[in-house]
């Protein structure tokens, strides 16, 4: 399977991995991950494959911090099973617990135009 992404639960932006980030978006590789009924499951940076990689945060338990984390997706419809966030998106909506999960990503958070995505961070935004 090749690159793959899902939307972000805050900002509906997809999850970016380093391949397709630059200096304005480089923070939406970084990632929080809720089950169901689990919480934070993983945190760490997004790789593009469906795997939360170098899972740790400061502050932040995270569980496993060796293998990372590989997402789980519906194969009827492509869509996670698990809640995915921007790590500065869940920091700035007050790190909300599972509502629902996120939804497959159109672009595959790699095949998009030119600043489609060029977000500032919201925790350093005014």
């Amino acid at each position: 399977m090749g690159m793959f992404s899902y939307r972000c639960r805050g900002c509906e932006h997809p999850l970016l991995s380093q391949y397709a980030t630059n200096y304005i978006n480089d923070w939406m590789e970084n990632t929080v991950v809720l089950a169901p009924d689990d919480g934070v499951v993983a945190a760490g940076i997004y790789d593009g494959y469906g795997n939360v990689v170098d899972v740790d945060h400061p502050g932040l338990d995270s569980g496993d911090t060796d293998g990372g984390y590989q997402l789980t997706y519906n194969r009827d419809t492509g869509d996670c099973m698990e809640a995915v966030w921007h790590y500065a998106c869940w920091k700035r909506a007050g790190e909300p617990a599972f509502d629902k999960p996120s939804t497959n990503a159109p672009d595959q958070g790699y095949f998009f135009a030119q600043g489609d995505h060029d977000m500032l961070n919201p925790l350093e935004a005014n």
